[in-house]
C-alpha cells in the first residue's frame, strides 16, 4: 500500500467529517468542511492509504498568520507519525503562501496533541479559560500556542 499526503477536495468532506467525529465530541459536519476545503485561504492536506483518508489537516491563512484549526487521525492509526507528517508537509506550504506564524489552541487535557505540539516547537501564549466543554465532565482550559514558520 502506499502512504500519500495530499490536498483534500471538496468531495473528501464527508470521508474528514467522519473521521473527525471518532476524534471528537463537537465533530463537524461534512458541509463546515466541505466550506473551508473549497475556501482559498484554507490549506486542507490529508494523509490517505489504501484510498481510505486517515488522517487530515485545516490549517486557515489570514494576514501572515495562519490557524490550525484541526487536526484528526483514525484512532487505530494515533501516535504512528500522521500528525506530524501532515504538519511538516503543511510548513513549506504555508511559508509560500506568505504566513510567518502557525497558531493554534489544544484543550489542557489533550495530552497526546500537546506532546506533539511541543516536539514541533509550538510554545504556550495563553489560554481561554473553560473554553473546552464538549465530552468533559467539566470545562478545561484552551491553551493557546504558536511558532514561526520558515525561519
Amino acid at each position: 500500500m502506499t502512504d500519500t499526503i495530499r490536498r483534500l477536495m471538496p468531495a473528501d468532506a464527508a470521508a474528514a467529517a467522519a473521521l473527525h467525529a471518532q476524534g471528537f465530541a463537537d465533530a463537524w459536519s461534512a458541509a463546515s468542511i466541505e466550506a473551508l476545503i473549497a475556501s482559498p485561504n484554507v490549506l486542507a492536506l490529508g494523509w490517505e492509504e489504501g484510498g481510505d483518508l486517515l488522517a487530515f489537516a485545516l490549517f486557515q491563512s489570514s494576514a501572515g498568520d495562519c490557524e490550525l484549526l484541526t487536526i484528526a487521525t483514525a484512532p487505530a492509526r494515533r501516535g504512528q507519525g500522521l500528525a506530524g507528517a501532515l504538519l511538516e508537509a503543511a510548513m513549506p506550504m504555508l511559508v509560500v503562501g506568505g504566513d510567518s506564524r502557525l497558531l493554534l489552541d489544544v484543550a489542557e487535557d489533550n495530552a497526546s496533541a500537546r506532546r506533539l505540539y511541543s516536539r514541533f516547537g509550538f510554545t504556550e501564549d495563553g489560554r481561554r479559560k473553560r473554553y473546552y466543554t464538549a465530552g468533559r465532565p467539566a470545562p478545561v482550559d484552551a491553551i493557546l500556542m504558536s511558532r514561526p514558520i520558515g525561519a
